[in-house]
Formats: C-alpha cells, sequence, structure tokens
C-alpha cells in the first residue's frame, strides 16, 4: 500500500536519520570555532627627552623605584641616558602592588660602604624629594634610606667627616651603596679617585 502513495520514497528522506559527518569535517567545525590567538601587545616604551634622569622618568610614569625601570632594560648604568634612547616600560605597579620592604637601619656604630659622587651633570635637576640638586650641597643618594636621613661619613684614609642628608635615590651602578654631593666628596678627598670606602653612620644632628 506504502508504495502506492505518491512521493513516500520523496517524503521517508526527511524522516530518515542523516548519515554522520566524516571526522575530518568535524575536526574542522571544531578548529574553526576555536578563539584565534592573538599576539601579545607590545610592550610600553618612553623615549627619553632631554634633561631627563631615571629617577624622573620613574616618578612621572609613576614607578616607586627607578631601579624597576634599570632592571628592565638592562642598565649597568642609568646615569648615562640618552636623548631619544627608548625604555621599556615594565608593567607600573598598581595601588595593590607590595611596597618595597623597609629599609634596614644602619648598624650601631655604623659600616664600611663604596661610596662614588655625582655633579654638575645633574645640578638643578629635580632629586627624589623634589627638590632641585645642588652639587655644593652636603647631601648623599642612598636607595632605601628614608629621605631626610641625617648620615656621617669618614674617609679613614685621612679621617676627614662630612655630615650628609639622604635626599636622593641611587646609586644604581651594582656593588656601589652610597652616591655623595660633589662638595661632600670634595670636603672628604675623594673627587680624584671617584670610588672610595667610608665609613657611615647614623646620625640625629
Amino acid at each position: 500500500m506504502i508504495a502506492l502513495i505518491p512521493a513516500v520514497d520523496r517524503t521517508g528522506a526527511y524522516v530518515r536519520p542523516p548519515e554522520s559527518a566524516p571526522a575530518e569535517d568535524f575536526s574542522r567545525l571544531l578548529a574553526s570555532l576555536a578563539p584565534t590567538p592573538t599576539a601579545a601587545p607590545p610592550p610600553a616604551t618612553y623615549q627619553v627627552q632631554a634633561g631627563d634622569t631615571l629617577t624622573g622618568i620613574a616618578r612621572k610614569l609613576g614607578y616607586s623605584d627607578p631601579l624597576i625601570l634599570a632592571r628592565a632594560n638592562g642598565l649597568k648604568n642609568p646615569d648615562l641616558l640618552r636623548p631619544g634612547q627608548v625604555l621599556t616600560l615594565p608593567p607600573a605597579p598598581g595601588p595593590a602592588s607590595p611596597r618595597p620592604p623597609a629599609a634596614a637601619p644602619l648598624p650601631p656604630g655604623g659600616t664600611l660602604v663604596v661610596a662614588s659622587w655625582y655633579g654638575p651633570r645633574h645640578h638643578g635637576r629635580p632629586m627624589a624629594n623634589g627638590r632641585p640638586f645642588d652639587m655644593e650641597a652636603d647631601t648623599a643618594a642612598h636607595r632605601s634610606l628614608p629621605l631626610g636621613t641625617l648620615l656621617k661619613v669618614t674617609n679613614p684614609r685621612n679621617g676627614r667627616s662630612v655630615q650628609v642628608t639622604v635626599t636622593d635615590r641611587g646609586p644604581f651602578i651594582p656593588g656601589r651603596h652610597l652616591d655623595l654631593s660633589l662638595g661632600a666628596a670634595r670636603k672628604l678627598g675623594i673627587l680624584k679617585q671617584g670610588v672610595a670606602r667610608l665609613y657611615v653612620e647614623a646620625t640625629s644632628g
């Protein structure tokens, strides 16, 4: 009887289960639905301007420590920035970023440090405390001591001493612990040698 009903064969074609798709077609379908990997965005950069210092750039861009930029760019001597030089900027620390550990106090009686000095090239530029650097003032740069810390610095080779105030951050050269102003270095007699072992102790004034 069914065979006598017109077009029943064509109707039956709609109720038959479809043939399964080949495996390779299914794989191709999955691949087309997968998200397309996107290339990582290029790192942010900053082009050094005339008069820029690493400390000033760090402050301007929201970095708490200039060493973050120095490490990110492999700068062995960050004092030698050139106008036009392009710095790669690591992710800026957000509000929840951990703060650097508090600086350990100087041991009682002081300690020997490797010190250098900086002068004319930085004269008048802003320091970490926001004031312009005066190369003749008795100041010093230290990586972590609180700004405003008073230090008595003594040259054990000649017995000369000077009291300096920590006003800036540095030095950024490995192996050095303190950067003195030109004026303080002159009083200690280390201008010619440039780098010296000095005795440093905290003082209350």
